[in-house]
């Protein structure tokens, strides 16, 4: 069933100031022709937070009304500025060939050249001549080719199509629910199994040698669900495996890619890791995937988002339904974004990205005689039995996606029904609760969404109990009453019971009224143009480092760091100096958000040997823990020789006080001539603190005429930035710089002066 195709290969290069696209082959020769990429960094940002999983964190803050929702009008504007003038000529041409030959047309995207390009989401290109998503048509898929040292022969598969499942959560990384993950997999690829079409075995020890050890037997397919991320100092990407005693190995693609290659038939790789897909902006074989297939796998499936539970339901069952009917890889990713293009999770189709080397496809498949035809019930009975399993369980979270996702292709289907009203949580919001932050030194992000908790229910799947009474979910009433109690004794009973009610209830809203109440209030909440002004005109196209939501939710200065739940993490790795015995604990993340009037930083630490700073010693704000950051215009442009400039970049420090536990000081070091002056305190910056068992949490409000803004910066403004913790040796002896982290590995003493080196960031309306 392997479709015949003809190869449209086309390769993004830079020319000048912009790129250009080359038609390297197709059936109607090359062709080029000037390429601009028709969004700016916080519209992709932007874009790739709307088409993910609906509990992201990042969205949090910014309006539903204002979120990205139009996947259509995004992808034309990407295929109107791919396939124009000669590209689009000889795109057209060439599938007016295909069609005649009988023949499909696969467009193969060569990015090497220029892989600040690599996080576009090409998958979700829209041809407004064809009027449809080319993806979305085993007549045009969408591939990212890659060249590879070498590409190992086709793999002949007799059924079944052997898979192995590695499920890591380390246990110092934010938990993923293992066995929640394995029934999700298990049920949704039940039916496959059942028939013998697949087989699909977890690894019970996620560490390397765990792998190295399995890969002794045969198998097709490598499959990981877990923790992925960048490796910002080594420059490459990393999926979180567990060592010998649970804590996270970050392996690298490269090292991965050892192991897999001399399993001779293993031909795919499917990475649901969240940032298994990323790359540096430098290197095209920094991403794991990338990696791996440089080292000769002949194809990688990787996620660039989150990826909902619903939507990994439908995927794993589809792609391996359609793997194990023998379709190549090229056209089961096709229909596997068909499925999930009609199912509810309709915006995540595009998250996966393919990644080939060669035109070959990774193995041809056949059923043998033992092979049962499955019946069209069997995956929903799958679905169904597993979901009755959790709930006996009491794992509702686990229930609900397999509960829906049968509801959604069998709204009749048995009680399903009745038990989604059971688990469902009511009126749940979208963004419903904190999402786990990271811990420090990591740079890391889990495969999927995290669950909701599991609330400590007793359902009983047995029971006639009535689904819409939820109050009744914890109790054990019996409605079988005695009647020969005493009517008056009863109703006394129930007065005394409604008495005592009432006032639970009184005291409930009393407290609530003093402890809560207020902190709802806190912030005050306004929609993005309110916030922070009017959508700009135009904006630089090229990624920053980081990128700060727009704080439509204003976060208090206050020490309570409630305001800070969903905004995402950024850890502070690198440790750019270091003198004597360094504290091994030592580290932290830290979160940023703006308005029109001030920037807003969160800054998290571990440090078991806090020291204040003295406000005793004037001019020596920075002897003791705190952070600090390097703000300035986009230095982006500037000579790598120039150095800082007057009026302009500042160096801003934030300490723990001595005389004021439960706040902070702040003060400025100014540009000078080359490097930055010690500065003065300045109290128009207000710090919140809370000291934690392990260290301490910060938090600071930074006006923009502090930052040396004469006028509030506008929407999609980028400036250079670096932030950096400092710790300091123990007091009471004389004060000396321990250790000084950064979130740049190249920030150091003597190239703190030099802001073409900062780091950059966007100011936009969601963060990511």
């Amino acid at each position: 069933m392997s479709r015949d195709y003809l190869d449209f290969d086309v390769a993004v290069t830079r020319e000048g100031q912009g790129y250009a696209a080359h038609v390297l082959a197709s059936p109607a020769g090359e062709a080029s022709a000037p390429f601009t990429l028709p969004f700016a960094a916080t519209d992709l940002a932007q874009f790739m937070i709307a088409v993910g999983p609906p509990r992201v964190s990042s969205r949090r803050l910014v309006p539903a009304e204002a979120r990205v929702v139009d996947v259509k009008e995004y992808g034309r504007r990407l295929g109107d500025a791919l396939l124009s003038g000669e590209v689009g000529r000889a795109f057209r041409d060439s599938l007016t060939t295909a069609t005649g030959q009988g023949k499909d047309l696969r467009l193969r995207l060569r990015l090497d050249a220029v892989p600040d390009l690599d996080p576009v989401p090409w998958e979700y290109l829209y041809d407004s001549r064809l009027g449809r998503f080319l993806t979305l048509s085993q007549e045009t898929p969408i591939v990212r080719l890659l060249d590879s040292l070498e590409r190992p022969p086709v793999v002949h598969v007799d059924a079944p199509l052997r898979v192995l499942v590695m499920i890591s959560s380390p246990s110092d990384m934010p938990e993923l629910a293992v066995d929640r993950e394995r029934q999700l997999l298990t049920a949704t690829t039940g039916d496959l199994v059942a028939s013998g079409r697949l087989t699909v075995t977890v690894l019970e020890d996620a560490t390397l040698t765990g792998l190295q050890r399995a890969l002794l037997d045969d198998f097709h397919v490598f499959h990981f669900i877990g923790h992925g991320g960048f490796d910002q100092q080594a420059q490459e990407g990393v999926l979180v495996l567990e060592r010998e005693d649970g804590t996270a190995h970050r392996v690298s693609g490269a090292r991965l890619g050892t192991l897999l290659h001399d399993a001779r038939t293993m031909q795919l790789a499917v990475l649901n890791a969240c940032e298994g897909a990323r790359t540096s902006g430098r290197d095209a074989f920094s991403g794991v995937g990338q990696a791996l297939v440089r080292q000769g796998l002949p194809a990688v499936v990787a996620m660039q988002t989150e990826i909902s539970d619903r939507a990994a339901l439908v995927f794993s069952h589809e792609f391996y339904y359609f793997l194990t009917r023998g379709l190549g890889i090229d056209a089961a990713i096709c229909e596997v974004r068909k499925a999930m293009a009609v199912s509810d999770e309709a915006s995540e189709w595009g998250t996966a990205v393919l990644l080939r080397s060669g035109a070959d496809q990774p193995f041809s498949f056949t059923a043998s005689a033992g092979v049962a035809t499955e019946r069209p019930e069997s995956r929903l009975e799958s679905l169904y039995d597993a979901a009755k399993g959790a709930l006996l369980a009491r794992a509702p979270a686990t229930a609900l996606p397999l509960l829906e996702q049968i509801a959604a292709e069998h709204p009749d289907y048995q009680d399903v029904t009745q038990l989604l009203e059971r688990v469902r949580p009511e009126a749940a919001p979208v963004d419903d609760g904190p999402v786990p932050r990271p811990r420090p030194e990591t740079d890391t992000q889990g495969g999927r969404t995290p669950p909701p908790t599991e609330p400590d229910t007793d359902t009983d799947t047995d029971t006639d109990t009535d689904s819409h009474d939820t109050h009744d979910t914890n109790t054990n009433t019996n409605t079988n009453t005695d009647n020969d109690n005493d009517n008056g004794r009863g109703r006394r009973g129930n007065g005394f019971v409604r008495s005592l009610i009432g006032l639970v209830v009184l005291f409930g809203l009393f407290w609530l009224g003093a402890t809560q109440v207020p902190k709802w209030f806190k912030g005050a909440t306004a929609d993005v143009t309110s916030a922070c002004g009017p959508a700009p005109a135009a904006a630089s196209s090229a990624a920053t480092t980081f990128v700060a939501g727009c704080a439509t939710t204003t976060p208090a200065v206050d020490g309570d760091f409630a305001d800070w739940d969903g905004v995402p993490s950024h850890s502070i790795p690198h440790v750019i100096a270091q003198q004597g015995t360094p504290q091994r604990e030592f580290g932290g993340d830290w979160q940023v958000v703006w308005d029109s009037t001030a920037l807003y930083l969160r800054v998290h630490v571990v440090d078991p040997d806090v020291r204040s700073v003295n406000l005793a010693t004037p001019g020596a704000w920075f002897n003791g823990d705190g952070f600090s950051f390097e703000f300035g215009p986009d230095a982006r442009s500037l000579d790598p020789a120039a150095t800082t400039r007057r009026g302009q970049d500042v160096h801003v420090m934030v300490g723990l006080s001595r005389d004021a536990p439960t706040s902070g000081v702040a003060s400025i070091n100014p540009a000078g001539r080359g490097t930055f002056t010690t500065g003065t305190r300045h109290p128009e910056i207000t710090v919140g603190r809370a000291d934690t068992l392990t260290g301490y949490d910060l938090e600071a409000r930074v006006p923009w005429s502090s930052l040396q803004l004469k006028k509030a910066p506008v929407r999609g403004s980028v400036f250079s930035m670096n932030v950096n913790l400092s710790d300091a040796t123990s007091a009471p002896a004389a004060w000396k710089l321990r250790t000084m982290k950064s979130t740049n590995a190249a920030r150091t003493a003597e190239t703190q002066g030099f802001p073409h080196g900062w780091q950059t960031i966007t100011l936009a309306d969601e963060a990511s």
